[in-house]
């Protein structure tokens, strides 16, 4: 019995948190407008495949890319979410590069995102959207992470690994 309060406690606190992680979920997405004054950003949702996204070199273990689930129900028809451009590591809207997943940000400079974002908008760039719920019961969705497309010097990058694998 004396170990029964705990041992609940603890299950409580697990599944609340692999609750959290999972209403996360990802898009492929534009984004069309920012506003600054709100920090939000309309986006437009489109098709894509993650496998053609986040190429990876052949022999990469599976979970190399931690993309959550394809977004459904009202989290693929919120247009408007909500971005924080400063903040600490896990609470900032994080860009990131696909191939290795370093992210790009300046945490403590706000005018670092809203630039990237706007450079985004101005290119008609399509990117990888991780979308989490706020913190609260009414909270509006937000954009988690922003995963750039992958770039020619990315694919020349995985060609070499590959071509080095096949010598050896």
């Amino acid at each position: 019995m004396r170990y029964a309060l705990p041992l609940i406690a603890l299950l409580a606190v697990c599944l609340g948190a692999s609750q959290a992680d999972a209403k996360s979920c990802s898009n492929f997405a534009k984004i069309k407008s920012y506003d600054a004054a709100s920090n939000k950003v309309v986006v437009e949702y489109e098709s894509g495949k993650l496998h053609k996204f986040f190429p990876r070199p052949e022999g990469t273990p599976a979970d190399s890319t931690k993309v959550p689930k394809p977004c459904r129900g009202k989290e693929s028809k919120e247009t408007s979410l909500v971005v924080k451009p400063t903040g600490g590591r896990l609470t900032v809207t994080q860009i990131r590069t696909n191939f290795e997943g370093k992210m790009l940000n300046d945490t403590g400079d706000k005018e670092w995102l809203p630039k990237h974002l706007d450079k985004l908008i101005a290119d008609g760039t399509t990117v990888v959207i991780v979308v989490r719920p706020g913190l609260g019961k009414d909270a509006p969705l937000g954009i988690s992470t922003l995963y750039l497309p992958i770039t020619d010097e990315e694919l020349a990058e995985i060609k070499r690994i590959e071509k080095q694998a096949e010598d050896a």
